[in-house]
């Protein structure tokens, strides 16, 4: 009788004896193409628009991201506009690892070039930072207001939002260097800016400023589909790098290639 007692239990350890692993969840990046819909973003002087490119940077960054094993979604997949806190909700809603939304730079002048990579400050900024965030933050569209309603507005101030900007820090910095390399494009390194498309975001984000679209040069250089690949490949440099100094999550778990 005992032993007809402990069959049942004996068969369900056979059985999970006997069930093969499950493969460790893939780190996952929430891609932000900036701007769409009625808010097309900066304007090229041949006509190229801001909301187009970061579109198509998405989807190439998309494809090299997941080349590396990891998976990415997108914010938006058309041309539509989405408020800024939305797309943060986004982010959050699936559980992204990290979440890097995608812009271009614009200039008075016609001769600023190269990228910047941003992350959240909670102060204004410098004042050319804070300008950029202002263009940034107001979108030209319906919507782009802060959500007094989200559950990060409540913890801004908290440690572990704290602990969101270092990390964000660093992934900017991974990002920026990788950036730096990519041929034709000057240095203008990290920088902090109030950006309400961050704010909201419960994992480490950024905010890529591309290329300056307002440069002739450059604004060709960003209708070239293998001149997006190389930006795609770049970011993607930066994020495995990022996670590779994660000694904590590399542990649970793993990108693939060096």
């Amino acid at each position: 009788m005992r032993l007809l007692r402990i069959l049942p239990f004996l068969a369900l350890s056979w059985l999970a004896q006997g069930q093969t692993p499950r493969p460790p969840a893939r780190l996952l990046v929430e891609l932000d193409p900036g701007h769409g819909g009625e808010d097309d973003g900066a304007k090229g002087r041949r006509g190229l628009l801001e909301k187009d490119v970061a579109l198509q940077l998405a989807a190439a960054l998309a494809q090299q991201l997941t080349e590396a094993g990891m998976e990415a979604r997108l914010t938006r997949e058309t041309d539509v506009f989405i408020p800024l806190w939305d797309r943060a909700k986004k982010a959050n809603a699936d559980g992204a690892d990290l979440f890097i939304s995608l812009h271009l730079n614009a200039d008075r002048s016609r001769q600023a070039r190269g990228s910047e990579v941003f992350f959240l400050s909670l102060g204004a900024g410098d004042r050319m930072a804070a300008e950029l965030a202002a263009v940034e933050n107001g979108g030209g569209a319906p919507g782009a207001d802060l959500d007094p309603d989200s559950v990060v507005a409540g913890i801004l101030s908290d440690l572990s939002q704290k602990a969101f900007l270092q990390d964000s820090e660093r992934l900017a910095v991974a990002i920026q260097a990788q950036l730096n390399q990519l041929g034709g494009i000057k240095q203008r390194g990290v920088k902090q800016a109030p950006f309400v498309v961050l704010r909201g975001a419960a994992m480490p984000a950024v905010l890529v400023e591309t290329a300056f679209i307002s440069n002739p040069r450059e604004e060709a250089q960003l209708r070239d589909a293998a001149f997006l690949k190389r930006v795609a490949q770049a970011i993607t440099r930066g994020v495995r790098r990022y996670f590779a100094g994660r000694s904590a999550l590399s542990s649970i778990r793993t990108v693939p290639g060096p």
